[in-house]
């Protein structure tokens, strides 16, 4: 089940934004407000929204798809580097002994 505190925060957000905006340019239509905010807010908000979009589902794919945390996947990754070095290790040191014969 889903928890509610994982939807309800962003959704609230959304909404209280876009009441907000809403009612920002619809009050402050005629005068009041400088241009030069208005193109800065209607300009910056979309890049705004997707970087708390991507802040939010990086936060939330905390995990691989295995289940297993980023963390692990990386210390599995380094025990296999090492072996893999300890092999090629091996087989350098092969190499280089004269061969009898």
């Amino acid at each position: 089940m889903t928890k509610l505190r994982s939807w309800f925060l962003p959704v609230v957000v959304w909404i209280a934004l876009v009441g907000a905006f809403v009612a920002l340019f619809a009050f402050t239509s005629g005068s009041g407000l400088p241009y030069w905010l208005v193109s800065l807010v209607v300009s910056w908000l979309p890049f705004i929204v997707l970087m708390s979009i991507w802040v939010w589902l990086s936060r939330r794919n905390r995990r691989a798809s295995s289940g297993t945390s980023l963390v692990d996947l990386y210390e599995q990754q380094v025990f296999e580097s090492q072996r893999t070095n300890a092999l090629l290790e091996r087989i350098a040191t092969a190499l280089e002994k004269p061969s009898a014969g």
